[in-house]
């Protein structure tokens, strides 16, 4: 059969159709008109066949829910294991953002992180295209962080002398070392030890930080050593050491009202609180055998 008869029985073929859908003559006459154009623009029946069997191919997209208290590391295992993007790939824009993205937060001390953005990837479900570009999921991170950071958040951490970024370092401790209960005491725990001459958390989760998560990643660790470990360090660390959901931001904005500056945890995961020294190695004697 020639082009022009498959051209011909095509066009009769819509027409004939268009009759018994009782389809308005008008409607009828564009169809004719448009799919007339289509055929003419074709240079064979091949390229014919070949428009009529374009179809557009879905959007892939995955699911994927980052809990409270991941690490930038960690983020990015995820999105490999998914098939959205590298981690090495995600890692890189998370120290190396876009300028394009205007909600990157000012950061001071940039040098001195191993993880620019550790801290700002708000932890919740996204919903993202396979083989996305890191910096669309970083811009979506952000944009989610900026929404659940409130005035009210920035106005309060203002009062008690804090930066945000600052407050998301108190929150990342407690996000590490409290359970949901037990977060407004910790974060008192805290408060008060940045309260005193010594301003030394002694928080083992920073070690652990630098050991498991910045350690594989880093050509030398004892860069950031004495920046993050709290043993060390006077005051907080450099950076967050995890990414935290809005209730250990909360507990960082409100600590309960205490005078404890140490505390432990039992075998059970029972926490006990203490004043002074000597109230706190009684504690370590009756408690962790």
């Amino acid at each position: 059969m020639s082009s022009l008869a498959i051209k011909l029985f095509l066009l009769y073929t819509i027409h004939i159709m268009c009759r018994r859908w009782i389809v308005k003559k008008t409607i009828t006459v564009l169809l004719v008109v448009a799919f007339t154009f289509i055929l003419c623009s074709c240079s064979s029946t091949n390229k014919v066949l070949e428009n009529l069997a374009v179809t557009t191919a879905p959007i892939q997209t995955i699911s994927i829910t980052f809990p409270e208290g991941l690490t930038a590391p960690e983020y990015g295992q995820l999105l490999e294991e998914n098939g959205v993007c590298s981690q090495a790939d995600f890692l890189e824009a998370v120290n190396n953002p876009s300028p394009d993205l205007t909600c990157i937060p000012e950061i001071g001390n940039a040098d001195e992180r191993p993880f620019l953005l550790e801290g700002y990837l708000f932890p919740d479900t996204y919903e993202f295209e396979r083989s996305a570009s890191p910096q669309i999921v970083l811009k979506t991170m952000l944009t989610n962080f900026n929404r659940h950071i409130t005035e009210d958040m920035r106005s309060r951490a203002a009062v008690l002398g804090y930066t945000i970024d600052e407050i998301l370092r108190i929150a990342s401790v407690i996000q590490e070392e409290a359970t949901s209960p037990e977060m407004k005491k910790v974060s008192s725990v805290l408060h008060n030890r940045l309260n005193t001459k010594n301003g030394k958390l002694e928080c083992d989760v920073t070690v652990f930080y630098l050991e498991k998560y910045v350690k594989p990643y880093v050509e030398d660790v004892s860069v950031y050593s004495e920046k993050y470990n709290a043993y060390k360090c006077i005051g907080l660390p450099a950076g967050p050491i995890t990414n935290v959901g809005v209730e250990a931001i909360e507990a960082a904005l409100y600590p309960a009202d205490t005078d404890y500056y140490f505390f432990l945890t039992d075998e059970d995961g029972g926490f006990h609180y203490a004043v002074t020294w000597s109230e706190h190695s009684a504690n370590v004697k009756k408690y962790c055998k």
